[in-house]
């Protein structure tokens, strides 16, 4: 606890000595105490006092830097040097370390000399028209100039500042983005006949049931780090392997794996619409060897057909919808099939 004195000022212009807040020596410093509605006025501070307020309002700004250092440099790190690392992993990982310069506030400071009042700043305010003083004569003599009462008054020292928020936010927001950035999607469609296992380099990522229609629910989507991979898929009974391919996984874009994807064309349909409208909807097919597809951004709905085009929406400005569709190379458009 700080012991100090609190002062009721009158309304108005409030009056200070030329001394030092502090330790009373003549004041060669003028100090600006803000009020929260805006206010503020002006407290003399003498040299000695004025770095050693300083020093510790620096105490705080310099754990929250590096607070913030810490977030910035675990979330775009770890990744890269511990890829198999989660979302919740990582996030926590980040906002842990933030949390750490914190703790070198709490270490205990040496006591206040005896000719000073605080370590800190020596006047506070506690309400508008009330202010505490950490030195009681400094203190008495403002209530003496200003006509007013002064109380004893202790107060616990605050270490809280909004800056202290700062590091911990940032923490989580670039974990979220580094992961996101640093774990690319990959949708995985299962075209086999039974439930199948994938893992990447080994490790089980996904069981996907089988579909032999096109379903915007079929399949599985997951986040895997980005980097040269290989990847393989078993039947879930049997675990006999029944696809296996080295793939580059590429930051924040988004891939498609098809296991048993025999016979089965995958193709980007567009459709205009308003003044974008086209006459048909053109065609660009996907092919792959391995059932492996890097897949281009702007993909607007996966695995069904686009609206058709409504003559009522001719004179709107429209744009073009993107779909990811599939069927068998039997019932696929003409445009749509592969020249392989």
């Amino acid at each position: 606890m700080l012991r100090g004195v609190s002062v009721a000022l009158p309304v108005g212009t409030p009056l200070f000595p030329e001394e030092c807040a502090c330790c009373g020596d003549p004041a060669t410093h003028r100090a600006e105490l803000r009020r929260r509605d805006g206010a503020s006025v002006l407290i003399g501070y003498c040299d000695d006092c004025a770095e050693h307020q300083a020093s510790a309002s620096a105490r705080v700004l310099s754990a929250c830097l590096a607070s913030l250092l810490l977030a910035l440099v675990l979330a775009s790190g770890l990744p890269l040097i511990a890829p198999r690392l989660g979302s919740l992993g990582l996030s926590l990982t980040a906002l842990l370390a933030s949390i750490l310069p914190f703790f070198f506030l709490l270490v205990p400071r040496g006591s206040v000399e005896a000719s000073h009042g605080a370590r800190g700043s020596a006047v506070l305010w506690l309400a508008p028209n009330r202010l505490w003083c950490a030195s009681e004569r400094y203190g008495a003599r403002v209530a003496e100039l200003n006509a007013c009462s002064a109380e004893p008054e202790s107060r616990r020292d605050s270490l809280v500042s909004v800056w202290l928020g700062v590091g911990p936010l940032v923490a989580l927001v670039a974990a979220h983005f580094a992961y996101v950035t640093y774990h690319p999607e990959l949708r995985i469609v299962n075209l086999g006949a039974s439930r199948i296992e994938v893992a990447l380099d080994g490790a089980r990522i996904a069981s996907v049931d089988a579909t032999s229609n096109e379903s915007p629910s079929a399949g599985a989507l997951v986040r895997v780090p980005a980097g040269h991979h290989v990847l393989s898929a078993s039947t879930a009974t049997d675990h006999v392997e029944v696809a296996r391919t080295e793939v580059d996984l590429q930051s924040g874009a988004t891939h498609l794996f098809a296991p048993g994807a025999e016979g089965t064309c995958f193709w980007l349909e567009t459709t205009g619409y308003g003044a974008e409208r086209l006459q048909k909807p053109s065609y660009q097919p996907l092919s792959s060897a391995d059932h492996f597809w890097l897949l281009p951004d702007g993909i607007d709905r996966w695995f069904a057909a686009n609206p058709a085009p409504s003559e009522r929406e001719s004179h709107s400005s429209g744009g073009l919808l993107t779909a990811l569709r599939q069927a068998p190379c039997s019932e696929t458009p003409a445009e749509a099939r592969s020249a392989e």
